[in-house]
């Protein structure tokens, strides 16, 4: 388990622990057109911002340039599967 993860959560009802739910892409408000790219721009910069980073900041943990992050965050970035793994591993809580 990770130094980060939440606490295990008792079902009062129940008595049940339960792990808490990571959130998923349907926690994230998409664009009224459905563009993904807008949607993961949004959810970059807003993670971004919540951890106090800036675009130089995110773009050294990230490992890509401050262009692409500005570009990322412009909602022109394709999500794709290493690409939102990257920015995972980058958002993580510092």
């Amino acid at each position: 388990m990770s130094d980060c993860a939440p606490p295990n959560r008792v079902d009062e009802e129940s008595a049940q622990v339960t792990q808490p739910r990571r959130p998923l892409i349907e926690d994230f408000p998409a664009h009224p057109d459905g563009d993904p790219g807008d949607a993961l721009a949004r959810a970059v910069r807003e993670r971004r911002t919540t951890l106090g980073l800036s675009v130089a900041d995110l773009a050294k943990r990230a490992a890509l340039t401050e262009a692409q992050i500005h570009t990322i965050e412009a909602g022109h970035a394709t999500p794709t599967l290493p690409l939102l793994t990257t920015l995972s591993e980058a958002l993580r809580s510092a």
